[in-house]
């Protein structure tokens, strides 16, 4: 929507409206918002494992592969793939039931849950879950099944013997991964977006906690400071958990990534019990970072903890007697100050202290487990189509499992290698993946002190998915084409290096233009909208407010964002500007897959829909839109859902 506008006037006749969606439609671009000229035909076949999960006595393995629909069956000791059986679209997460007569996989795009036969090897059920469903777990019985759904913010607890989901629970933003205590008592939820916090206030993630007796959460543990909160897991002995996580420095002038500032990695540790302190130590070095950690796991025995970095294709290996000495915990309490909490979460010079080696995998390592004997730790390499095997005494690599992907990389996997990697950047701080996680929004405000700018020009980050029709790039629309904004740009304002050249600039952007928007829960299955969904058409495509009164082509909804991809692709001025920003104008965001990638406008400011009309367009420049009732303000965004 808009108000004013120096490239799209007040006198634009539908006649140019419908040359615009001509011109859309000769483009030949795909429902999904993707450029599939870019694929080849291995690019489908490539595996792209997620998840492992390993039966108590060590004798089976299996392996969720990500890009392919599939699970696979592998016998670690020979290392042979044994099977292979499609389940849904997009497998996440796997939990073995603890008689490992069944497990359980996770489908992110079909918003279910697999359930295989282990003895058979086949899919016997299906499981409705919540939207998006990613990291799961069976309590100790195997009667409860909890899974995150991570488009709805919940927790969904289903009966095993029954299928049903028996409640429903509010977690975080965007819950990813679960753990469950050694006693079975609490299940503990690491969330993937920070809360919502006040404007250009610092992010703050969340652990959710559930007592697994009552099927309650007892506590919601704020993390200060963080982000990105992935793997997690409790420590055998019960009193800790640990949470790999981002403590991004995004409210800093992006000048100091010299200095480190842009973003750091590492672990958050919790005292296990409900209301318990958390603390805070780096994955990194002073000057060699180690981006985008993923998946941990601890060794049986509780004295190492293995950490991946999935943007330098490494896993760490922490002492946890060091550990709890840095910590100073004691019955598993840390007993540290306050303010020695707070130095340590951004202490670059202590991690030599607690992390004892730093083991090279292949190609984008993510979930891990360890064997039951705890003499080896598996770790899934997504982009290698592989499992490596690491020796836990001598911390050394002593094979890898070849899970049988094409042999080949074709563009495609070599531009989202380079998109999930860190070598590209100054230190190795950080990688696309950093700040676009999923291909999407991680969810904060950045100063990226552009034009010579500091505190100023403040922006909110975008989503990948969907975007190669979308162009001009960056809210100042200064980007073209994905070429420049992958290419110089990305070089000079967060790389600090010589950025993406040649066929890897290429590569990049044929990634990024070959990524699809996801599925949209807010759809019906056959593209029939519901009663309330139409009436929000009606509104968005209305040339008249509720008294009567002409609403001007140029501020009409549809105008600003017409299809396909619902963006007119120009700059535009919706009286949004700030004390902080040198212009008004600011490029068209596309409204396809809207519903997820809050918060809203060019800053960040919204962290709803709503927001940007009931407090951020008094004068009726972002749409007319001060006339509509609140249902009908309700109907509109659900229908601007379903794009």
């Amino acid at each position: 929507m808009k108000g004013r506008s120096k490239t799209v006037r007040v006198l634009v006749s539908t006649s140019v409206l419908i040359v615009m969606t001509l011109a859309f439609a000769s483009y030949g671009e795909n429902p999904d918002g993707s450029k599939h000229e870019h694929f080849q035909p291995e690019d489908t076949l490539y595996k792209s494992p997620i998840h492992l999960a390993l039966t108590r006595d060590g004798g089976l393995l299996f392996v969720v592969c990500h890009n392919t629909d599939s699970v696979q069956m592998v016998n670690p000791l020979t290392r042979e793939v044994l099977g292979e059986i499609t389940v849904g679209r997009r497998p996440y997460g796997i939990a073995l039931s603890p008689n490992d007569r069944r497990a359980y996989v996770s489908n992110s795009w079909d918003d279910t849950v697999s359930v295989i036969d282990i003895e058979t090897f086949e899919v016997v059920d299906t499981i409705t879950a919540g939207a998006d469903p990613h990291g799961l777990i069976l309590d100790r019985t195997g009667e409860n099944l909890y899974v995150t759904n991570l488009y709805s913010s919940t927790l969904s607890i289903i009966s095993t013997e029954t299928g049903e989901t028996i409640k429903l629970l509010k977690t975080g933003v965007k819950p990813l991964e679960v753990a469950l205590s050694p006693d079975g008592r609490h299940i503990y939820v690491s969330n993937l977006l920070t809360a919502e916090v006040g404007f250009r206030e610092p992010p703050e993630s969340e652990v959710t906690i559930i007592d697994t007796e009552m099927q309650i959460v007892v506590d919601r543990r704020r993390l200060p400071g963080t982000n990105i909160s992935q793997g997690i897991a409790v420590s055998p002995d019960g009193e800790l958990v640990f949470v790999a996580l981002e403590i991004p420095k995004n409210l800093i002038p992006e000048t100091q990534i010299y200095q480190g500032w842009m973003v750091t990695y590492g672990i958050a540790v919790l005292e296990a019990r409900p209301g318990g302190r958390v603390a805070f130590l780096l994955l990194d070095e002073m000057d060699l970072y180690y981006a985008d950690p993923f998946g941990l796991v601890f060794s049986p025995d509780g004295r190492q903890i293995f950490v991946t970095s999935s943007g330098v294709d490494t896993v760490s290996v922490l002492d946890m007697d060091e550990v709890k000495r840095i910590l100073k915990i004691e019955d598993g309490r840390i007993t540290l100050p306050d303010e020695t909490i707070s130095l340590y979460a951004r202490h670059l010079g202590l991690s030599s202290e607690y992390v004892d080696a730093r083991i090279p995998t292949q190609f984008n390592p993510k979930g891990l487990v360890a064997s039951p004997d705890g003499a080896r730790v598996y770790v899934a390499n997504r982009l290698s189509d592989s499992v490596t095997i690491i020796d836990t005494k001598n911390q050394a690599v002593v094979g890898e499992i070849d899970l049988g992907g094409p042999q080949v990389t074709t563009t495609v996997r070599r531009g989202e290698y380079l998109f999930n990697h860190a070598v590209i950047s100054f230190q190795r701080q950080l990688s696309c993946i950093t700040c676009h996680p999923e291909n999407n929004v991680d969810g904060l405000l950045y100063d990226i002190a552009v034009d010579g700018g500091l505190g100023g020009n403040l922006v909110d980050n975008r989503t990948l998915r969907g975007v190669a029709y979308t162009g001009p790039f960056k809210w100042s629309g200064k980007n073209p084409t994905l070429m420049r904004q992958e290419g110089p740009r990305a070089a000079q304002l967060f790389f600090r290096s010589h950025g993406f050249t040649g066929s890897d600039q290429h590569a990049v952007v044929a990634f990024i233009e070959s990524t699809p928007l996801y599925p949209n829960r807010h759809q019906a299955p056959d593209g029939r909208l519901t009663p309330a969904q139409e009436r929000g058409k009606r509104i968005f495509e209305r040339s008249q407010t509720n008294d009567g009164k002409y609403i001007p082509i140029g501020n009409r909804c549809i105008t600003c964002h017409p299809a396909p991809h619902h963006t007119g692709r120009q700059m535009n001025d919706v009286g949004t500007k700030a004390y902080f920003d040198t212009d008004g104008e600011f490029d068209t965001p596309q409204l396809t897959g809207i519903y997820m990638t809050s918060p809203y406008l060019h800053d960040g400011r919204c962290w709803s829909l709503e927001e940007i009309w009931t407090l951020y367009n008094p004068y009726d420049l972002h749409g007319v839109a001060n006339d509509l009732t609140k249902q009908q303000l309700n109907e509109l965004i659900e229908f601007l859902k379903t794009l």
